[in-house]
């Protein structure tokens, strides 16, 4: 049990199989009820310290979410969103793409991957294993940054009940807020190229704070991040028409003022995208939440609970 945290539920490990075979990994969260606080009285008839809230699974949950997380984000970043999604009511799946976390195979140098197979081929074996466990449950997706950006990879996607999207857009760096930018295009020209000639993969460190990446995932994100088109080149007439288009279901989308990759430039187009949903975009400044950042992953945080996930969950189940 989380000791920060009572109410938090045990994360059960899971394996997921993509449709070309690939194993990944993930963590299930199950929907929980929690019992609130109770107060008891002494021997002497003193009131005694309050017992923490325990947690029991929920007999009937509301519906099941499939978290897909943003490039070099680990399935464990988003584990406390997770648990507070289980808090409310819902089954919460977690994974780590291919290549990465602990859905990597060793070497990480010889990894065959590509970006695009993680919303081809990844965020599709995450909705399947999903829908085959809670088939009578509503489907939600909830996709930070780059797993939103896939959603519309996913044909299965049509099927979820209602989407949210944390600060997603197109990472093109020339319509990132500087000095972000000028960072990026040091990633994209000169770390990474050169990680990639002495490593054969981009190393965690303190240049790149992510996990590593497989040469097929930073060389094909590196294109998408130097030129505005991003990822539309490299998909199908069928996948922009028939995937990204297909999608009819309702988006709520936050993102952040003091983001500097998802900002109001970079969000624009690939919500275009996304022309047959119903999209509801909600920009947060810090200010307006009484924080100082909240940034490109700050959403995730857990002082952010009442403030970001409690709204969040309230539009969720208003869609049950």
């Amino acid at each position: 049990m989380n000791r920060a945290n009572p109410a938090a539920a045990a994360a059960e490990p899971v394996t997921l199989t993509a449709a070309d075979g690939r194993e990944l990994h993930g963590l299930l969260v199950r929907a929980l009820r929690v019992e609130p606080q109770q107060s008891a009285v002494d021997q002497n008839g003193s009131r005694a310290a309050p017992t923490p809230p325990r947690m029991r699974s929920a007999d009937v949950a509301k519906g099941a979410f499939v978290i897909s997380g943003g490039v070099g984000f680990p399935r464990e970043f988003y584990l406390k969103f997770a648990n507070y999604a289980a808090q409310r009511g819902y089954h919460a799946l977690v994974y780590d793409y291919r290549g990465t976390g602990a859905s990597c195979r060793e070497p990480l140098r010889n990894e065959d991957v590509r970006l695009l197979d993680w919303g081809v081929l990844d965020i599709p074996a995450a909705f399947q294993w999903v829908r085959e466990r809670f088939p009578e449950l509503p489907l939600f997706t909830v996709g930070h940054s780059i797993g939103g950006q896939f959603l519309g990879l996913t044909p299965s996607a049509a099927a979820a009940r209602a989407h949210v999207m944390i600060a997603t857009s197109f990472a093109y760096w020339r319509w990132e807020h500087a000095p972000f930018r000028y960072n990026a295009l040091f990633f994209w020209k000169v770390f990474g190229p050169l990680m990639i000639r002495l490593r054969g993969f981009v190393p965690q460190g303190r240049v790149w704070t992510g996990l590593s990446l497989p040469r097929g995932v930073f060389e094909q994100w590196r294109t998408w991040g130097l030129r505005d088109s991003h990822f539309v080149p490299d998909l199908s007439t069928a996948q922009r028409e028939n995937l990204f288009g297909a999608l009819h279901g309702p988006v709520l989308a936050y993102l952040f003022e003091d983001d500097p990759i998802a900002t109001r430039r970079s969000s624009s187009p690939l919500f275009a995208l996304y022309r047959g949903a119903d999209v509801e975009q909600r920009w947060i400044k810090p200010a307006d939440i009484g924080a100082k950042r909240i940034g490109h992953q700050g959403f995730f945080s857990e002082r952010f609970r009442e403030s970001l996930w409690r709204p969040v969950l309230d539009w969720v189940d208003l869609r049950c």
